[in-house]
């Protein structure tokens, strides 16, 4: 990388005279190098070691300052940067970068020439598809569906290959599910032969699509192609994109960990890896995860950042998990009240905007819950419609079937269908909700507000013992265990035995058992009272809106501490 004096002097705020001593020591000593005009680092390898030696938070603070620097100097940030003009357009960059009304405009000067190349015209006509297609235009679904009508299908065609998938992720908005898969997979294919930096659109959006459904092991085959072709350019770029998109399916998964660092890869992305229309969907991927590990003060600060974004003139990514985001954490910090004045305010239109229940299923059950306790009639029944809507229109779509399960079953207090949600559900967080729901269903068949099951504690002091053995339980652990196993936690959580556990789960009593001996190993118990205490803490870590002990919201409690 290759820089001016001049830059570095304004982003320390040090005259240029000051910095000539630190930088001939760094002449003498080989790390820098100078040219007539320019200084640069002797070699790649050296500046990643100076750079890993730098404590992680400091990198990341020193990163963000700079990306500051870079963006209110956009002349010197052609300088500090190699110019990505050599893989990517004028206009796809301005869009990317999170300005695509200008960038359409671009494309469409270039478009005004008549002696441009065909390769460029090309170019242009997609990237006003794409910018059109971030800002949600009114007219940019008419204007996909026109290309695809008049051009068709053609191998290697950026503007085919943007229409379709432009019109993929609107129908998927819209909750045409079937449609938008079929035009996404189109997009995929035709993306065969084209620019890299044009494919990858196609790539990580079905990505997202597939990881909407759960369908993980294809949606990250594609999130690694994308990555594969961005890596095999001449010029590195944009290779924020797909760590944003890998950092979501971690986060959908359980991942939390491998979630975080994706996401912090994104948000600390420098030009020209940084891509800042999906800046915003990587800080709510680490305010989710924060919440989910119960630290609610990096949660709200990683809101913060994106609402900061947000607020900002750059076009970003559409998407419902902004407002879903702010919205768990107003509950988890404020209580239930402060979600319904949201509701009343700017998120009016959220319960029934089904993109929610596509991106989120577990948001059908949590908002129904959520109305359940403020006693907001008309809030559950605008979830249930919608859900219920979008359930029927995609019949296929297991996933928005059991969401719309799922929600029905907390409003009924239906405790066959939440154990049906318990045992099928691949979603760990639907889990976590349901298995919340039908403890709260059992405490309340039985005298006193207690579950008649092996599971609860019989007494005070052994109701101590296990909140104490359920606190050394790391959610991490947890979040270790395989599909198989969490579901089988769950089920040993809410009572059931080895044999209705065998049935559920279509497996035999003896493989249960097995599962279980694995189960207590990777998390360091020994009988099911511990691991029913585990589930009960780690599913209200996970699940956000948690129950007390009492069977009350228990919104003030985050990890099982007091915040």
């Amino acid at each position: 990388m290759s820089f001016m004096l001049e830059d570095v002097s304004r982003m320390l705020h040090r005259s240029s005279a000051s910095l000539l001593s630190p930088l001939d020591e760094a002449i003498v000593s080989g790390i820098v190098v100078a040219d007539e005009l320019r200084l640069s680092f002797s070699n790649e390898f050296l500046l990643q070691g100076i750079l890993e030696s730098i404590p992680a938070p400091a990198r990341g603070a020193l990163r963000r300052e700079a990306s500051e620097h870079l963006r209110s100097h956009s002349a010197a940030s052609e300088q500090l940067f190699p110019s990505t003009d050599e893989v990517c357009s004028p206009a796809h960059s301005l869009i990317m970068d999170g300005r695509a009304t200008a960038g359409i405009r671009t494309a469409e000067r270039v478009l005004a020439d008549p002696h441009v190349s065909t390769a460029t015209r090309l170019d242009a006509e997609a990237s006003i598809v794409l910018g059109h297609s971030l800002l949600g235009t009114e007219e940019h679904e008419r204007h996909a569906r026109g290309i695809l009508r008049e051009r068709g299908a053609g191998q290697g065609d950026v503007v085919t290959l943007m229409a379709s998938t432009a019109l993929s992720s609107a129908l998927w908005r819209s909750g045409a599910l079937d449609e938008a898969l079929g035009l996404g997979r189109a997009a995929v294919r035709y993306s065969d032969g084209a620019d890299p930096v044009w494919r990858m659109h196609a790539l990580l959006a079905l990505a997202g699509k597939l990881t909407d459904l759960r369908a993980f092991e294809q949606a990250e085959s594609l999130i690694d192609d994308a990555e594969a072709g961005l890596r095999a350019l001449p010029t590195q770029v944009w290779n924020a994109a797909p760590a944003v998109v890998r950092a979501r399916l971690f986060l959908q998964a359980g991942r939390f960990g491998d979630a975080r660092r994706e996401a912090e890869l994104a948000v600390a992305a420098e030009r020209p890896d940084a891509v800042p229309v999906l800046r915003p969907l990587a800080h709510c991927v680490l305010s989710t995860v924060a919440l989910y590990v119960g630290d609610l003060p990096t949660a709200v600060e990683s809101l913060g950042r994106a609402r900061s974004e947000l607020a900002s003139d750059r076009t970003v990514l559409p998407s419902a998990q902004y407002a879903w985001t702010e919205l768990r954490i107003a509950v988890k910090r404020d209580g239930p009240q402060a979600a319904v004045d949201l509701f009343a305010g700017k998120y009016r239109d959220l319960p029934t905007q089904r993109s929610l229940y596509v991106e989120d299923p577990v948001a059908a059950p949590f908002l129904v819950r959520l109305a359940l306790d403020v006693g907001d009639t008309g809030l559950e029944r605008s979830v249930l419609e919608t859900v219920d809507a979008l359930a029927a229109d995609n019949p296929g779509i297991s996933v928005v079937g059991l969401g719309a399960l799922h929600a029905n079953a907390v409003a009924a207090g239906d405790a066959a269908a939440l154990s049906h949600i318990i045992a099928r559900s691949p979603d760990p967080i639907a889990v976590a909700l349901a298995t919340e729901e039908l403890a709260k269903i059992y405490r309340s068949r039985t005298p006193g507000g207690r579950r008649s099951t092996a599971s609860l504690p019989s007494s005070p002091s052994q109701a101590r013992a296990e909140e104490a053995i359920a606190s050394q339980l790391n959610p991490v652990c947890w979040a270790g265990l395989s599909d198989m196993e969490r579901r089988i936690a769950y089920l040993v959580s809410v009572g059931m035995t080895n044999r209705l556990i065998a049935k559920e789960v279509h497996l035999s009593a003896h493989t249960v058992n097995y599962h279980l001996r694995k189960i207590y190993r990777k998390l360091g118990i020994n009988t099911r009272v511990e691991l029913a205490s585990g589930a009960a803490t780690y599913s209200s870590r996970a699940a956000i809106y948690s129950t007390g002990t009492d069977g009350r919201p228990g919104f003030g409690r985050a990890g099982g501490t007091a915040v």
